[in-house]
């Protein structure tokens, strides 16, 4: 996750102080109403909206839905400082949904699982997919692969024809292109699965081979892609949380192999399937 940057903290994303919802000491009516509502995940405490000394707790079953279970103080293990940058603080919900923020020795927010929902997070996941696209195209261009032709590029002759009408109208207004530039995010993912060296140079440092089925369920990003470009609710309950943990850690993960592979003398390998 570190990969994607460290531009953000939590202070950009969490509830700050005078905006968190809370209840008075003993008003489990109320905090019930809130969750019922709203469903939060945790429902702070407070007889003054600057301490909280304790937190109305949640849980969300699948296919259920989100209810109170139990009322405890807060100590130390709830607290994270709001300068902890998000990509650090990403890792931190593994197995939980919110922290209370501290600014000095007072408490300064609330973050929960949602706030990666937020506009920072999905840019800080956008660059990391940016920097799979880069490297990808780089890697097949290299090699020489989809330089001024689609010599070398093991796709469907209807996808390098509709490249093809592409790279050539570019070509004339703009010139400069190579040809893997024109193609779609999935086609260049098909592309470089395809690419024998850099699935040899991949085995070798995994230490075992992939089918072609495990390196699409590792390293195919198209449809996470889709979700943060267009805006999408990239985390609507905590258990999408858990299980996208993985993808976005195995972006980081293809960033290294790729940045491995570029590093290494071009492959003195004619084009290959």
């Amino acid at each position: 996750m570190r990969k994607l940057g460290e531009t953000f903290v939590v202070s950009d994303v969490m509830v700050h102080r005078g905006q968190i919802e809370y209840v008075a000491p003993g008003d489990g009516n109320a905090a019930n109403q809130i969750v019922e509502e709203k469903r939060y995940s945790v429902v702070p405490i407070s007889a003054d909206g600057q301490n909280f000394g304790a937190v109305f707790c949640t849980e969300h079953p699948v296919n259920g839905t989100r209810t109170i279970t139990i009322t405890r103080e807060t100590s130390v293990s709830d607290h994270i400082p709001d300068s902890t940058p998000l990509a650090e603080a990403f890792y931190l919900f593994d197995t939980r949904e919110w922290y209370l923020t501290l600014r000095g020795n007072r408490v300064s927010g609330l973050i929960t699982y949602w706030d990666f929902n937020s506009r920072e997070f999905r840019v800080q996941l956008y660059a990391g997919l940016s920097r799979v696209e880069e490297l990808s195209r780089n890697l097949l261009a290299r090699d020489g692969c989809g330089i001024s032709s689609d010599k070398g590029l093991n796709l469907s002759p209807e996808v390098l024809q509709k490249v093809r009408k592409r790279f050539e109208s570019v070509r004339q207004k703009m010139g400069g292109n190579r040809f893997v530039d024109e193609l779609d995010f999935h086609h260049v993912n098909e592309a470089l699965r395809k690419h024998s060296p850099w699935r040899d140079f991949l085995h070798q440092r995994l230490g075992r081979a992939l089918s072609n089925v495990e390196y699409e369920t590792l390293y195919n990003f198209t449809g996470f892609r889709d979700a943060v470009m267009h805006g999408r609710v990239l985390f609507p309950i905590y258990l999408d949380f858990k299980q996208r943990r993985s993808t976005i850690s195995q972006i980081g993960e293809l960033i290294d192999h790729l940045d491995a592979y570029s590093a290494l003398p071009a492959s003195g390998l004619p084009p290959t399937a």
